[in-house]
């Protein structure tokens, strides 16, 4: 059995060599640590040369121009030789264990595209925020019950997964340009290909959690309604389609996805054009008369509304999910 682990980066000098050296000081050691420099301006470069001595397993790609997240996630699960593969963000880390026990679990079930655990929120600092677990046990969830819940929403604690590399070859690794949900695409895809995946109610890794002071994540929303239209129609879609399921269920949840992100019509970083732009492809996910209600209420500053309702909503589904994890244990 051998195990690679992908380290896609760019301008994380601050934490990549935390997220290497977790990586490599694993109870079941990986056979190579492969990472894949998107054309980082910081101090990147230096540390990852330095690392080449102290982790002989590692393996440095630097790309010749910046790809974007999407392509350099893409070329960093494509090089690696593995039978499992690891994906993991340079901010992020594992703990010791990580590999051994999802790995087993991959080898238990044959028929998981991939496995994947409960991770425990850190910030800038390493200090520990919330713990993010799933609203299910740990086990196997087989292909069609996978892509049902894809439907809903990118079911995983965090972007940090193992997968076995023959499901990525099936799925066509990363087969989006889009650079907002690429991971949630490629779950997708697994699952469409007829793959389950395995989930381990143990914490197991850390997920790095920023304070967007910039609002950099804000300025990618309209990456992210294109990532999410390109995920129905290219994946969900086709799959219900040759399974003969009832589309209108998608409609529904389009639908919901697109009212839930309407609230970036009245985000004062957006000027009036980009917000025509942001209205344009909120209708291409879903034109129904929700959407467009849900769009003139933030547009006309009436949106706090929906917000107080969405906030209730998350609490109730928290809510439920703790009884739903109390009574598993």
């Amino acid at each position: 059995m051998k195990v690679s682990v992908c380290i896609p980066t760019f301008n994380q000098a601050a934490f990549i060599k935390q997220s290497i050296l977790s990586s490599y000081n694993q109870t079941v050691k990986p056979f190579e640590i492969i990472v894949f420099d998107d054309c980082s301006t910081d101090q990147t470069a230096e540390i990852l040369q330095s690392l080449l001595i102290e982790v002989p397993s590692l393996r440095v790609f630097t790309q010749p121009n910046n790809t974007g997240i999407a392509r350099n996630v893409d070329a960093c699960l494509r090089a690696a030789t593995g039978d499992f593969i690891v994906r993991l963000d340079s901010d992020d880390y594992l703990f010791p264990e990580y590999i051994e026990k999802l790995t087993r679990l991959l080898i238990e079930n044959p028929q998981a595209g991939y496995a994947h655990a409960s991770v425990q929120e850190v910030d800038q600092h390493n200090n520990y925020l919330k713990l993010r677990q799933l609203a299910r046990k740990s086990g196997f969830q087989n292909n069609d019950e996978a892509l049902n819940a894809c439907a809903k929403g990118f079911r995983v604690a965090a972007n940090i997964l193992t997968f076995r590399k023959s499901a990525l070859i099936k799925a066509g690794y990363i087969a989006t340009i889009t650079n907002f949900a690429e991971d949630y695409y490629l779950v997708c895809s697994i699952a469409a290909e007829g793959f389950g995946n395995v989930y381990l109610n143990e914490t197991l890794a850390c997920y790095r959690v920023w304070v967007d002071t910039g609002k950099i994540r804000q300025r990618r929303k309209l990456d992210e309604i294109i990532g999410y239209r390109k995920l129905f129609t290219e994946i969900l879609e086709p799959a219900y389609r040759a399974r003969n399921w009832n589309t209108s269920v998608l409609d529904s949840k389009r639908a919901d996805f697109a009212c839930r992100h309407s609230d970036c019509l009245s985000w004062d970083i957006y000027t009036t054009n980009e917000k025509i732009e942001l209205k344009k492809e909120l209708f291409h996910l879903s034109s129904s008369n929700r959407v467009k209600f849900c769009s003139w209420l933030y547009l006309n500053g009436l949106g706090g509304i929906l917000t107080l309702f969405e906030q209730a909503k998350i609490a109730a589904k928290n809510k439920l999910k703790t009884l739903i994890r109390r009574a598993g244990n």
